[in-house]
């Protein structure tokens, strides 16, 4: 089969200038899959989105988005490659244009997951940071971007404790990153990953757990600085455990809230949802996440190691799914 694998690398110097910006689309996770779907017998064909000549003329059978970190690097436009691919009918593994829009945009899937009974951690949007800030908080809250992603504004300092902080924060998001700030209540408590693959018939992978250890005065959080800043304190204090350790009354509950979520959001053939535990044991959906990061140093490509399958084997799966859907359309 014939595969383009489709994959921007870019970092515009103005989304530098707002001091968080990583790309996902590194030589290594472009190489990895590609030799991946080589080693399957496929034909592989690199394809950067700018060139759009070269996509129409591409004549695959198959794309391998790997844009999942947006384009021109603004996360924001992560669903405007599906859709033209769907314009051009090209088949195309993960997510379409509706479920990377709709779970992009935080404040929606949480209205969403809230509206089928899934808990999330109570939340206001912000947009111009006058606001009045809702009276049935209860502080710690935490202030997040309301359309970013790879724990992008996500930083120490957006966890606050009083209303000078947050007013401040708020303002600081949005002059920043020019979205409206998500203000939700702070789960302290246990973090979970459920990673998801397939569609009808879909595969729970073993559960993962985020351990903080963090030095004494850091907020345990998935920080822009925890992931990518390797000289910051907090970096390398966020090791995921898998199979992670909990009962099976919580496990059973992650899982079926986890699924539900996939199945609401529309996500297609991979997948992770991810959680919060707070003291009494009720899990809160943080964020649903449809076409995850697949690096092979990721957590979908751990998950799916400890259930026996190999990054090869992870890659072969996420193309069968995609052929298959596509045969039913």
């Amino acid at each position: 089969m014939k595969i383009g694998l489709l994959s921007r690398k870019s970092t515009p110097d103005e989304i530098l200038a707002a001091g968080d910006y990583i790309s996902r689309e590194d030589l290594k996770s472009v190489k990895a899959v590609s030799t991946s779907l080589a080693e399957l017998g496929h034909s592989v064909r690199l394809i950067n989105p700018d060139d759009l000549l070269h996509l129409i003329e591409s004549k695959v059978d198959l794309i391998f988005n790997l844009c999942d970190d947006g384009f021109n690097g603004k996360s924001q436009y992560e669903p405007n490659l599906p859709a033209l691919l769907d314009l051009l009918g090209v088949p195309y593994t993960g997510s379409n244009y509706l479920a990377l829009g709709v779970c992009l945009n935080k404040p929606m899937t949480k209205e969403i997951l809230s509206y089928h009974g899934l808990r999330t951690p109570k939340f206001q949007v912000f947009f111009n940071g006058d606001e009045r800030v809702s009276g049935n908080f209860k502080f710690p809250l935490i202030v997040k971007p309301s359309s970013e992603d790879a724990s992008i504004g996500i930083r120490d300092d957006s966890v606050v404790h009083d209303k000078v902080k947050l007013r401040s924060k708020i303002n600081d998001v949005i002059s920043t990153f020019k979205q409206p700030a998500l203000v939700e209540e702070y789960i302290s408590g246990r973090e979970f990953n459920v990673g998801i693959l397939g569609n009808s018939k879909l595969d729970i992978l073993p559960l993962s757990e985020i351990i903080f250890t963090m030095p004494k005065g850091l907020n345990h959080i998935c920080s822009y600085e925890a992931k990518w800043i390797s000289d910051n304190p907090a970096y390398f204090c966020t090791k995921p455990e898998c199979p992670a350790r909990t009962s099976k009354k919580l496990r059973r509950e992650l899982t079926e809230m986890a699924v539900k979520a996939y199945q609401v959001m529309g996500c297609r053939d991979y997948g992770r949802v991810d959680f919060r535990v707070d003291k009494n044991g009720r899990p809160y959906i943080l964020e649903v996440n449809p076409n995850p990061d697949i690096s092979q140093e990721a957590g979908l490509a751990n998950m799916a190691s400890k259930a026996g399958l190999s990054y090869t084997q992870l890659v072969e799966r996420i193309v069968e799914y995609a052929i298959e859907r596509n045969l039913k359309q």
